[in-house]
């Protein structure tokens, strides 16, 4: 509930949520848990000028602004906006997904800002895109980052370098041959010359190439240690091209991260310099105890691990439990595997490989490997042409929601899971001294809460308030245009 401040409250009203950011914001009396992952502390008064976090006191001593608007934190938690490590806000295609492309391809910003709205509405103050349209991501990105638009920050990466595009062989399995015109000048568009003319390339060309990539203006590189899919699970880069690949983007200061889905493209990348794995959970095997090493690496150099723990838990484990049980039945009298695809096509009835992944990620979580969340959220197929709901885990906003719950299911505590989905998301982004914590000078990124998620971690549903930036965002405003989505946040 809002008192004090009458005037600027007013004020604030008045204009669109973009064009205003509060000069002074005021949470008094409310339990500060900062990300850290240190214990919560009660009656705190939090004051935010200017965008940023300008004092955390004691709210028995701390001073309020006369001008400041604010904001009763009684019996209400405060916590660092989450960071989701891994989205795809813009559409892209693939072998599926051709008619939403061609219908809304030049659509594509405003699906962009209606995606970073919904998650915004969740408490997902910051995203990282790591495959999509450059062209309008950045275009969107810029806009929130003048304060032209609001919507989470965003940092994006555009093509997955070494992919040739949504419709090709390493991304989807289809051959040159048979792509339209269209889909042919939409990959290239995609892929913005880092395609799969880069797996071919020796270090002084891919030199040249990945620094032209840079000057295009993607925030952070995500290359492909191997192919889009699981099997076969080709490797993508020689190590030193790897190595030159990770040591270009360092030298800008940006993060560097993989698709490595193979137990030894996953070794080549760690050892090439990488900053952080996508999915390190989704490998063509589980970690066996001869990969132990490969795991002791990871954590000896603080590689991130970027999960996807928003599929592997709650309902889609649940589903898959039951449908594992029908195979299970369907299957009991079936011949025996004569060939190995045979074998593969039986494994893949009953989606053994989604418990592997599951098995792997809680494996990763024990040994001590530092996590953020990573939950693929996408736009996936306009809704006119979609036969059934996309699933829910996947869904901008409550997918990242889901993925912290997650968490905990695979066997982090709650504070843990915070801790993983603010502190550790901001190491994601490469912005660790500017957001991911409640600390005075960063950047005011707050999300305000009924219930104590240190107790459940579903409490982080209990959303009171989303502050952006310093910013008090009107949540039932989002999304302010609707192309994709027609909900409202549950």
């Amino acid at each position: 509930m809002f008192t004090g401040g009458l005037i600027a409250a007013l004020f604030f009203c008045a204009l669109p949520q973009a064009a205003f950011a509060q000069d002074v914001v005021a949470i008094t009396d409310v339990v500060v848990i900062d990300g850290t992952g240190g214990p919560p502390r009660p009656g705190m008064t939090v004051v935010v000028e200017g965008g940023n976090i300008s004092g955390i006191e004691s709210s028995n001593s701390a001073a309020v602004p006369a001008t400041a608007v604010v904001i009763n934190g009684a019996g209400k938690y405060l916590l660092p906006g989450f960071i989701d490590s891994n989205v795809h806000a813009s559409i892209y295609g693939n072998s599926r997904r051709r008619e939403t492309v061609v219908k809304y391809g030049e659509r594509n910003a405003d699906l962009v800002l209606e995606f970073v709205q919904r998650q915004l509405m969740y408490g997902v103050t910051t995203v990282r895109d790591s495959y999509g349209a450059l062209v309008p991501l950045k275009e969107v990105r810029d806009r929130i980052e003048r304060g032209e638009a609001i919507g989470s920050r965003m940092l994006v990466a555009g093509n997955i370098v070494g992919w040739g595009g949504p419709f090709s062989m390493t991304f989807s399995l289809m051959a040159e041959a048979d792509l339209t015109l269209f889909q042919a000048k939409w990959n290239d568009w995609i892929a913005q010359g880092v395609g799969e003319e880069m797996m071919d390339m020796g270090p002084e060309e891919a030199r040249v190439a990945i620094n032209r990539y840079l000057e295009k203006g993607p925030d952070f590189i995500k290359y492909g240690g191997t192919s889009h899919f699981r099997v076969p699970s080709l490797i993508g880069f020689s190590p030193r091209v790897q190595k030159l690949i990770v040591e270009e983007t360092h030298k800008r200061g940006r993060i560097a991260e993989t698709h490595s889905t193979s137990p030894e493209a996953l070794r080549m990348s760690v050892e090439a310099g990488i900053d952080l794995i996508q999915h390190p959970e989704i490998l063509s095997r589980e970690y066996p105890d001869e990969l132990i090493e490969l795991i002791e690496l990871i954590v000896a150099r603080d590689v991130l691990c970027a999960m996807r723990s928003n599929t592997l838990t709650g309902k889609p484990w649940q589903a898959h439990l039951l449908q594992k049980k029908a195979a299970e039945e369907a299957l009991r009298d079936a011949p025996h595997a004569r060939t190995s695809a045979e074998r593969r096509q039986r494994e893949n009835r009953l989606n053994l490989h989604y418990e592997i992944q599951r098995r792997n990620a809680e494996r990763l979580i024990r040994a001590g490997c530092r996590v953020t969340i990573a939950t693929d959220n996408y736009q996936g197929r306009a809704p006119e042409f979609r036969k059934t709901a996309k699933p829910e885990d996947q869904e901008a906003g409550i997918g990242s929601i889901l993925a912290i719950e997650g968490l905990v299911e695979l066997g982090m505590t709650e504070m843990q899971a915070i801790v993983a989905a603010t502190r550790n998301g901001a190491i994601a982004a490469g912005m660790l001294e500017s957001i991911g914590t409640i600390e005075v000078g960063k950047a005011a990124d707050l999300i305000l809460l009924h219930e104590n998620p240190v107790e459940n971690i579903r409490n982080i549903r209990s959303l009171a308030q989303v502050i952006a930036r310093g910013r008090i965002i009107d949540l039932g405003a989002l999304p302010e245009s609707r192309l994709f989505y027609s909900g409202s946040r549950k």
